[in-house]
């Protein structure tokens, strides 16, 4: 049985305390916690018991979801796409700039949305991540400022399904993409209806900045050949916004996710409170999203280690070429560029 600690001291662990601490307790805590609940009849029950989700809440999700799809089509027709055809580039990245430049936006309103939560109020979850389950109860009240940005932040990828079936550029890694989504839908939903939401906005913020930085970057590779010219300045932010997005990658979702949200989750949280609900399924989750963390952090290597090694002379997108077009690609910019 895990003890309880009226104050845990907290130290952030080395990768292999993480494991061993998370593994510890979640496998101590399997026949400790929940043990009458372990059937479907017994979740269900549970979910009725716990769950805090009003009809409010889906109303407001299905008229935001809504919105960010309407917003996106009128904004992208009446203004993205303007500026983009004007800008005269090619046809792939015409067709595929209007899409990071919404999401390069999207994301930049949230992450700072996340900054002020964090460090400009009482919510001071990255420097002390256990205190996001200090005090923690089931159906307790969530803040407004964290219940707006999980509305805002649910309704988006409830969006972002439909958007990446029927209005983002296909990619080989679009299927997993998909994935991510549903995953990140069950983890904010989930982390809603079931109060972890003080960890929650300390996972959207540890994860929304490497996406301003990868659409900023794919923007500046787009903008490259720009009216059929080389264009130095948006090859050397491209290289630039590149290696800054895989030291944020590393950093944000390989170092402070785990080290941070997911010992939390995973061990800080037991040790504090004793009336977690499904425990462990969340946990399940939280690996799930570190697994494809890991999955896309291995395109940025085979990019890097492509230009380390001169197999390509520029940054470009792994995820949308397979070798043989990526090295054609380059070739052809490089031929633009003499």
């Amino acid at each position: 049985m895990i003890k309880v600690a009226s104050k845990f001291n907290f130290s952030y662990p080395s990768y292999a305390t993480f494991v061993r601490d998370v593994y510890g307790t979640a496998t101590e805590s399997w026949f400790d916690l929940e043990t009458k609940y372990k059937t479907p009849t017994g979740w269900w029950n549970l979910m009725l018991k716990y769950g805090g989700v009003t009809q409010q809440d889906i109303y407001y999700t299905l008229m935001l979801t809504v919105f960010w799809t309407l917003l996106r089509i009128i904004i992208t027709d009446f203004i993205y796409k303007p500026i983009v055809n004007n800008a005269g580039l090619d046809a792939q990245s015409t067709r595929k700039a209007p899409e990071s430049v919404w999401k390069l936006l999207f994301y930049s309103c949230t992450w700072a949305y996340s900054i002020y939560i964090l460090f400009f109020t009482e919510h001071n979850f990255f420097y002390d991540a256990p205190s996001s389950f200090y005090g923690w109860k089931p159906q307790s009240p969530v803040p407004t400022k964290i219940y707006i940005a999980y509305l805002v932040q649910f309704s988006f990828y409830a969006h972002s399904v439909y958007g990446t079936l029927f209005m983002d550029v296909w990619r080989k890694d679009s299927k997993v993409m998909l994935a991510h989504h549903f995953v990140t839908l069950l983890l904010i939903g989930f982390s809603y209806a079931f109060r972890y939401t003080n960890v929650g906005i300390l996972i959207l913020f540890l994860h929304d900045i490497t996406d301003i930085l990868l659409e900023g970057t794919k923007l500046a590779v787009y903008y490259k050949t720009k009216g059929g010219k080389w264009h130095s300045v948006c090859d050397f932010l491209s290289t630039v916004g590149f290696i800054l997005f895989g030291v944020a990658w590393y950093v944000f979702r390989l170092y402070w996710f785990p080290l941070k949200a997911m010992y939390a989750a995973g061990h800080v949280s037991l040790a504090v409170s004793q009336d977690l609900v499904f425990y462990h399924f969340f946990n399940a989750l939280l690996w799930i999203l570190l697994a494809m963390n890991i999955y896309w952090f291995t395109f940025i290597v085979v990019m890097a280690y492509k230009v380390v090694t001169k197999q390509v002379s520029e940054v470009d997108d792994t995820r949308e070429l397979d070798s043989k077009n990526l090295t054609k690609s380059v070739v052809q910019n490089g031929n633009k560029r003499d």
